[in-house]
């Protein structure tokens, strides 16, 4: 909501004719303001907040030895890992449906111009799927946000599996958030070509290359660390 009032005072006081539309203003197009690298930078840390540490603290208060006894363990843990998953997609996405909502309220709905909106630059290098960017940008937004949600449910079910080996609450629910600064410091390294961190290729346009074999690749291993951590931690938990 912040981005959202500075840009309306910005608009109010410069006439920028009829080329801004939600599609060009919206805080996952939006790669210069201070609100919009901000919610992405600490995206990790929004999505594992308030549902990572739930498993652990239900095994700690013997809640979850309850739920035990009416289903079985796989059957258990599966139902908490769906509800991360889910929860962890909605917290961070709410916000951004609701962002793109107040503009499309605000703005007319102009299909973005390659011309008009260079200053966006939004190009094929730090934009997935970009001619869909510019001939059908309401369902690239919508594929955005559905990216958006997957990639936060990832990373819930991430951070629940660090809470199940590590002790530290607080460094379990920042590990997503480390993760994410360290592939960005590695990043500025120019190692890769393409930048594997989620704060690049879950915007509309991102602030280094992305492509979707990075951000690929990106997602398979996060899913094998995820998985390992929780079937390791299941283990520890319950001395199998």
């Amino acid at each position: 909501m912040l981005g959202l009032v500075q840009v309306v005072r910005q608009g109010g006081a410069v006439n920028t004719g009829l080329w801004d539309s939600p599609y060009t203003l919206w805080i996952g197009i939006d790669s210069f303001k201070f609100s919009s690298a901000a919610y992405y930078l600490i995206l990790p840390i929004l999505a594992a907040m308030p549902v990572a540490g739930l498993l652990k603290a239900d095994l700690r208060n013997g809640y979850f030895m309850q739920v035990k006894m009416r289903r079985s363990l796989r059957e258990s843990t599966y139902g908490y890992y769906i509800w991360t998953f889910l929860l962890g997609g909605l917290i961070v996405t709410i916000p951004l449906v609701l962002n793109f909502a107040a503009y499309a309220l605000i703005y007319p709905s102009v299909f973005p111009d390659n011309l008009l909106n260079q200053n966006l630059l939004v190009i094929h290098k730090n934009t997935l799927w970009v001619a869909l960017y510019y001939h059908h940008p309401l369902l690239h937004t919508l594929l955005n946000i559905m990216i958006t949600f997957v990639w936060s449910g990832l990373i819930a079910l991430f951070a629940t599996g660090v809470t199940m080996i590590v002790n530290n609450r607080f460094l379990a629910i920042s590990a997503g958030f480390i993760v994410q600064l360290f592939l960005l410091l590695f990043q500025g390294l120019n190692v890769f070509e393409y930048s594997l961190a989620p704060a690049d290729f879950l915007k509309q346009t991102g602030m280094h290359d992305v492509s979707v074999g990075a951000m690929t690749v990106t997602t398979v291993l996060v899913i094998i660390v995820t998985y390992v951590l929780l079937k390791k931690g299941v283990q520890r938990s319950f001395d199998l």
